[in-house]
């Protein structure tokens, strides 16, 4: 060809490829060098009512339903990935990455503004979709008080997210629990403030600044009198503000939450779903929230059918959003459009809701770049990496609670250990573990394979199976190892902190995966509390290890054994981690994020109490607890030296506290330093005690570091009696703590006010 022919053929080449570029940005809002409120702005202008109403719909639907009930035209879907082991679909990350872009593809196929779908899913503790990485449960990262770890965890979680194409997940969970009656205890990160809005908000920006919107929950005080989970809320507006709000406020304010999922509750007689207090004027105007709030799955329905305070679900939806809901989860069926068309929904309340949603899809970039590599995904989820994570974080939060000298083990003398209970072979990993059908990861690690792995060739390890008689292993073991398991979980509040005692099925359960055994449901009759004292009374060492996300009553039998450690649910790596700690390759570093009860009558517990006009004990005890918050045994010790901190702090600033910890023992460990502080005088009621700071350090033999902790100063501040939030003038009392019952040094500071 001449230079004339290629000339045409390059300028033909030029014109096409320009007309596709035009084509590609014929419209505003596909123009990327926009901002996203822009564009958003631009498409709903564009969008007549049936496609609008379509953006605030959502489905849920099991897997034999998907091809056949799937409407592509609705905005959001929870993930197809989650139901794969239903339907016997490889569950492995490339297919689930290849079915979520298909099923994405077709959503923008539907559009005729090419609309792409918001896939959404759990994440409580690893990308619920299926295999991804299993972490420990919140309360389990809760007890590592390690909030840079913690992140680290939520990076990889949301890695494995973005991996498979979920962007948007109804987590974490920022319930402050001082009722551990609640089944869900598990899922938060237990009774103290400044713990949940650390941990709440570090794991919330870990999502954010990956590409995946956190959804906090649930908005607000969940459970009600006696632990009961979504019971009428009786708490009073100044509790509200003082607790159980803050941490949502540090989700959003710190954590840059763009999701918030609103409670089934009712909050001063008002459902939390259709509550304008708590969705407008707290959430959007005093907190600057911006992204868009969901109902829990059918909490629309509920407004109407529980709660009574709609004639049907129709007008509770209208309700809803026009107090400030924007998506009602989940299989929307009520007729929306007609609803509009009628009035019932304004089309301005409707056009706010979709211009939420949408720059919300904007900012994710699901317009520009809606599929992700589903080769890629192999590489991503469940690395190496990743396990070797869970399995730091299962160490981390590992709890020793009593040691008389037993731990670690001397393998030198210890040559047979016995292994007995229902779960020492079985996989705890509490609820929200996989998808539908369970988790099913390969290589996970069970307490019994932990043990066998760690102590091969040194030490024999021989498992009791359950129901058989103890005696005949028992009685020739050096060592005794018992592994309980209790049942909670959403849905199964407890009346009882006794180790179940009665026929209980260990299985998976239709949403969760509770405790895994070889993927099928078993029946155990096993009387724990007759096994534990059977097994003291053997005159061997007995070690309880236990395995759950709330207190235990273990008055009867804890003065009598050897040991007891908590491993919370620890995760798809947790054996590992129980086993070095057990030997020794490991010292237990844990520390405890609720007040641990001597029994249930003493519930609810906590230990930032308001001071009493008559006392705190009961007839049976004197009202403290077993073990305090904060609490954690070592197998080596720390000494505190040269505490400073300034004695006046001047308006608006932090205060720095500073104090030289040391390692006094002879192999390295992790300790957790406490701040705590009380307000002398105020004009309105304190609590006695209140955590203001916190960090992990790990400390070789001997090794002395230098611990800096900042208060910031509104740390100091309080709804005072007229609900204004500030800082009172005055004495507070600064101090370091081992555990909320244990001063170690302190000071007093005076607080100017601004």
């Amino acid at each position: 060809m001449n230079i004339r022919g290629l000339c045409i053929v390059a300028m033909l080449s030029l014109a096409t490829a320009m007309h596709a570029t035009t084509e590609k940005t014929k419209y505003p809002y596909q123009n990327q060098k926009l901002s996203a409120q822009e564009r958003a702005d631009d498409l709903l202008n564009r969008m007549n009512i049936e496609e609008k109403v379509a953006q605030i719909s959502a489905q849920l639907l099991f897997f034999d339903q998907f091809f056949e009930k799937r409407d592509y035209t609705i905005g959001h879907i929870r993930n197809i990935g989650h139901f794969l082991w239903e339907g016997n679909v490889p569950n492995n990350p490339q297919s689930v990455a290849e079915h979520i872009n298909d099923d994405t593809r077709r959503s923008i196929d539907a559009s005729r503004w090419g609309i792409p779908v918001l896939q959404h899913g759990e994440a409580l503790h690893g990308a619920q979709w299926g295999n991804a990485t299993c972490f420990p449960q919140s309360i389990s990262m809760a007890a590592t008080f390690d909030d840079d770890l913690y992140f680290r965890v939520g990076e990889a979680v949301a890695k494995e997210l973005r991996a498979v194409g979920v962007r948007q997940v109804y987590a974490p969970v920022v319930n402050v629990t001082r009722d551990q009656r609640w089944g869900r205890c598990q899922e938060s990160y237990g009774e103290d403030v400044l713990l949940n809005s650390v941990m709440g908000a570090t794991y919330t920006k870990a999502l954010e600044t990956n590409g995946v919107v956190a959804t906090p929950k649930h908005y607000v005080d969940n459970y009600g009198e006696g632990g009961h989970d979504s019971y009428a809320s009786t708490t009073s507006w100044r509790t509200l503000r003082e607790v159980f709000l803050e941490p949502f406020r540090a989700c959003v304010e710190e954590g840059g939450a763009r999701g918030i999922m609103s409670a089934y509750n009712t909050v001063d007689g008002i459902p939390a779903s259709c509550s304008s207090r708590l969705l407008n004027n707290i959430l959007r105007k005093e907190w600057g929230f911006k992204g868009i709030v969901v109902s829990d799955y059918g909490g629309v329905d509920i407004v109407a059918d529980n709660h009574l305070i709609a004639e049907n679900s129709e007008d509770a939806l209208a309700l809803c959003l026009k107090n400030g809901l924007d998506l009602e989860l989940c299989n929307t069926n009520r007729n929306l459009l007609q609803m509009v068309k009628d009035g019932k929904v304004s089309e301005e309340t409707l056009n706010e809701c979709v211009r939420r949603v949408l720059t919300l899809k904007f900012e994710l970039g699901l317009f520009d770049n809606p599929y992700v590599d589903a080769k890629k995904a192999e590489n991503i989820v469940r690395s190496q990496g990743h396990r070797t994570l869970a399995e730091t974080s299962a160490r981390e939060a590992i709890t020793l609670l009593k040691n008389n000298g037993i731990l670690p083990l001397n393998t030198s003398k210890i040559k047979k250990i016995g292994v007995f209970g229902p779960v020492a072979d079985k996989l705890s990993l509490g609820d929200y573990s996989g998808g539908r059908g369970g988790w099913r990861g390969e290589g996970a690690v069970t307490p019994l394979q932990g043990l066998r792995t760690a102590l091969d060739g040194i030490a024999e390890v021989e498992l009791n199976p359950a129901g058989q008689d103890i005696l005949p292993l028992a009685d020739n073991c050096d060592v005794l190892i018992f592994f309980p398991t209790i049942t909670e979980e959403e849905g199964s509040d407890r009346s009882s902190f006794h180790l179940p005692s009665s026929s209980m099925t260990l299985m998976r359960t239709e949403t969760n995966a509770v405790i895994i055994d070889e993927q099928q449901s078993k029946e155990i009759l096993v009387d724990q509390e007759q096994m534990v004292r059977d097994l003291i009374a053997t005159g061997k060492p007995v070690i309880v290890v236990l395995q759950n996300g709330a207190a235990i009553d273990i008055t009867d039998w804890v003065d009598k054994a050897a040991a007891v450690v908590e491993a919370w649910y620890p995760g798809e790596q947790g054996g590992t981690a129980i086993a070095d700690v057990l030997t020794g390759k490991y010292s237990p570093g844990g520390r405890l994020p609720i007040s641990w009860p001597k029994n249930i009558g003493q519930n609810p517990m906590y230990y930032s109490i308001k001071p009493s006009g008559r006392g705190y004990g009961y007839v049976e005890n004197d009202g403290t607890p077993l073990y305090p918050f904060g609490y954690g045994l070592s197998y080596t010790t720390f000494k505190y030296e040269h505490l400073q901190m300034t004695d006046r702090l001047r308006a608006g600033d932090s205060l720095y506290v500073s104090v030289d910890v040391t390692n006094t023992g002879t192999m390295a460990g992790d300790e957790v330093v406490q701040v705590y502080i009380h307000d002398e005088q105020a004009t309105v009621v304190r609590p006695l005690k209140e955590l203001a700071a916190f960090q992990r350090v790990t400390l070789q033999p001997g090794e002395t570091k230098r611990i800096d902790l900042v208060l910031p100063y509104r740390r100091f501040a309080m709804w005072d009696a007229d609900m204004k939030f500030r800082v009172e003038e005055g004495w507070f009392d600064v101090w370091l703590g081992k555990d909320a019952d244990e001063r170690i040094d302190g000071k007093k500071v005076y607080i100017e006010s601004l």
